[in-house]
Formats: structure tokens, C-alpha cells, sequence
């Protein structure tokens, strides 16, 4: 250990122990949690977690940002008491993706947060009175601040992310209402998102072909929908998203492994996604959506132990690493042969702080140290934010998905012949 992280780590402990400890305490005893907060002694992965801190040092500071970032982001309904929402941007807006990532780390949360499912339960409420216009089943991607006049369609990850975090609320919590209603959503999501050759729309507007995005690309997700459910339509689902990104980084980023935010399908290949193809002049480059592909990979590598995620972060890190020396370093977006653009040149923790997670699963203990040290430390906006709190979780440990590995192993079940359709609409036993 160098005197940088001796220093991050004295500077870190200092700010856990004064900030964060006695919440953490003072509560856990409080939750009817089946799998209370901390649960990083209880899960064992393919990987390595940082130890810069102890165990119980990092999983205090988690709880300490976690406190901050519910007092900064979780807000009430302003139309119906008891229901809540995760404040999106300065005005009072939210979307599917910050309803999903509350759901998701309230329900990791419990047991160190008293409240954790009230908080739950009333972000799962506020997403089914704002439906899709064109699925009801399904999420509406924006609400305004005062929640009136909404008509929109959905995206695809927030879906996704709430529905896995129904299936982890049926593990924490045991009511059986939550296994239900993520049954019910898993079925939307297959009718309504996934193609016929098992790749993601953007959404349930998107009804063209070969358009895609590389950050819904959830495989520890969709292992854990297969888990749940026992149909394999999952499993094809998981395995086209990783055949589309080693295409990917094999033709468009065979020296850098990193994934463009969009992906659009051509001549029965994919490339990246011209320059405004949706969002902006970016659309083919690492930028604010594919950020958060590192996490989303090493999740799964970690948790699940997939060697096709552990293989694709690879190439990722052996280049990040020997483009710049510490993480800290590492900029706002890249094109795809690693080059930076205008405007790049700026740290941010929703690029950095997933790469910590990539660092796990190829064993770069320096790069994970400083990463955590950085995640734990900074303060941005409800994106940044979230996605390092997220990114920490599955850092320490502490991201359990439901039936993972409890040893070091590598198990990836069949795929299913893309014949066997009828699992689409009804992606159950």
C-alpha cells in the first residue's frame, strides 16, 4: 500500500467513524430484514473487495453516504401521501431509472434503515400510478415535480432495475406479493422490451430494428430472473446481450473494451451508433449511458462468476490501466480507441467509480483502493451519485442477488432454441 491510500484510508476511516458508525448501529436491530445490511461476510464472489478499511469500516461508510443520499434524493409524493419518488434533477423531476435505483438500494439497505420498507414500498406505489402510455404495465420514463399532466412511455433499464428489486424484496422481506408482482412484471418486460432475437429495445416506443443500448445490458439481472422463474428465455436474453458486446469490443474496440452508449444493428452486425442518433453528438462514444457498463458487467462477474463478464472487463481494465495511472484520472467519456473528445477532460464518479467494480473481478487491488476511497468521499448530483453508492455496494460486497453463488464456481445454464417463444409473454414457471 502506498502513502496515497494510507492517507485515503486514514482520511476515510476518520469521516466513517464520526459521521456514519452510530446510525449504523443504532438501527440494524430495528428491521424485519432477512438479509439485514451488512451482507458482505455472507457473500462470497469470483473477485476481490478492497481493504484499505475494514470490513466493518467500509460498510459504515456506505451506510453514512447511503443516509446522505436519501436526505438529498428521496422526496414525497406531492400528490398522494405515502408514496414517494427520487428527486431526478434541480426541478423536482423524476424518472424510471432513479425509481429503480431507489428501490434498489432501499431494499439493500434494510436493517441498517429502520425505514427502509416504507421507502420501498412507497417508490414501488408512485411507479405503478405513473404507467407507461403505451403499457400500463410498465413504468412512465419522466415525471414533473408536481406529478399532473404525465403522458410518456418508458426506458428500458429503470423496468428492469424494478423488477429485480421486487424479487429481492420477496428474499428481504418474505411477503410473497412482491415474488407475484415481479412475476407479473417480468412477463411486461419480456412482452414489451425484449425482441424476437432476444435483443433490448430502448423502450416500448422503440419498435424498430437493431437498436440498442449497452448500458440495459444487466446479465446478473437477467441470471437472476432465470433463477427466479426457471425459463430459460432469460438465459437467451443474458446471452445475446453479451454475444452484442463482445461484437462490439472485438470490431469497434478490440484495444480499449469499451461500449458505445448506443448500439445500432448493420449488414447482421453491431456497430456503434452515429453521432445523434438519440441523445447527442456522443451516441457512439463511452459516455454517460455506457459508463455504467464496467458496473453492470462486474456485477455479474463477481456475484454470479460469468467469465464472459470477467473476459469483456479484461480488456477494459488492462487499458484503463495503462492510460492513466490512477483512477482519479480517468475522464468524462472517451471515443472508442480511447481517445478523449472536447469537453472530456474532468473527473466524475459516474465514470469512475464503476471501474472499481471492473477492478474487482480482475483483481487490481490498487485501482479498487483508490476507486472505493474516491466513491466513499465524493458528492455530485443524483446520477453521480447513484451509481457510485450502487457501484459501492457491489465493491464491498453488499449487492447479494437472489440464489448467488456461495462459492467460487462458474455455473452459466443453456441457453433455450429461440424456437421455444412462448416464454416471451409469459416469463414464468
Amino acid at each position: 500500500m502506498n502513502s496515497y491510500e494510507i492517507l485515503m484510508g486514514l482520511a476515510t476511516r476518520w469521516v466513517v467513524l464520526l459521521t456514519g458508525w452510530v446510525w449504523l448501529i443504532g438501527t440494524t436491530t430495528l428491521a424485519e430484514a432477512k438479509r439485514p445490511f451488512p451482507q458482505s461476510e455472507r457473500v462470497r464472489g469470483c473477485g476481490i473487495k478492497p481493504d484499505y478499511l475494514t470490513p466493518a469500516e467500509l460498510n459504515s461508510g456506505i451506510a453514512n453516504y447511503y443516509r446522505y443520499w436519501l436526505k438529498k434524493y428521496m422526496a414525497p409524493s406531492t400528490q398522494v401521501t405515502g408514496d414517494y419518488k427520487v428527486i431526478f434533477d434541480t426541478n423536482g423531476t423524476t424518472v424510471s431509472e432513479a425509481q429503480g435505483y431507489g428501490m434498489l438500494l432501499t431494499v439493500y439497505l434494510a436493517g441498517a434503515d429502520p425505514q427502509a420498507k416504507t421507502w420501498f414500498d412507497g417508490l414501488n406505489r408512485f411507479r405503478k400510478r405513473h404507467p407507461s402510455n403505451l403499457n400500463s404495465a410498465l413504468m412512465c420514463w419522466k415525471i414533473p415535480a408536481k406529478e399532473t399532466g404525465v403522458s410518456d412511455d418508458c426506458a428500458t433499464d429503470g423496468d428492469i432495475d424494478m423488477a429485480l428489486a421486487l424479487l429481492l424484496a420477496y428474499e428481504q422481506w418474505g411477503d410473497a406479493a412482491y415474488l407475484t408482482e415481479a412475476t407479473n412484471y417480468l412477463g411486461a418486460i419480456a412482452s414489451a422490451l425484449v425482441r424476437r432475437d432476444f435483443s433490448l429495445r430502448l423502450g416500448d416506443w422503440n419498435s424498430a430494428a437493431g437498436q440498442t443500448r449497452p448500458s440495459d445490458f444487466m446479465p446478473g439481472h437477467f441470471h437472476a430472473f432465470y433463477l427466479a422463474t426457471g425459463n430459460g428465455f432469460w438465459t437467451n436474453v443474458e446471452n445475446k446481450c453479451y454475444a452484442i458486446l463482445n461484437q462490439l469490443q472485438t470490431n469497434s474496440a478490440p484495444f480499449t473494451g469499451l461500449a458505445p452508449d448506443f448500439a445500432i444493428a448493420q449488414s447482421n452486425r453491431w456497430i456503434p451508433a452515429p453521432a445523434k442518433f438519440l441523445e447527442g453528438p456522443h451516441d457512439g462514444h463511452y459516455f454517460y449511458n455506457s459508463c455504467r457498463v464496467p458496473w453492470r458487467m462486474g456485477w455479474a462477474a463477481y456475484t454470479y462468476g460469468d467469465a464472459r463478464a470477467r473476459q469483456l472487463l479484461t480488456g477494459f481494465m488492462n487499458w484503463a490501466v495503462s492510460h492513466q495511472e490512477t483512477p482519479t484520472n480517468f475522464k468524462a467519456g472517451y471515443r472508442l480507441d480511447g481517445s478523449n473528445f472536447d469537453g472530456n477532460n474532468f473527473d466524475t464518479a459516474c465514470f469512475i467509480s464503476p471501474t472499481g467494480v471492473a477492478a474487482m473481478v480482475t483483481t487490481n487491488r490498487a485501482w479498487l483502493n483508490r476507486t472505493a476511497a474516491y466513491a466513499l468521499q465524493r458528492r455530485e448530483a443524483y446520477y453521480e451519485d447513484s451509481v457510485s453508492l450502487l457501484s459501492l455496494l457491489v465493491m464491498s460486497g453488499n449487492a447479494w442477488l437472489p440464489e448467488a453463488m456461495d462459492s467460487d464456481r462458474n455455473t452459466i445454464p443453456p441457453a433455450i432454441s429461440s424456437s421455444q417463444e412462448a416464454g416471451r409473454i409469459n416469463a414464468s414457471h
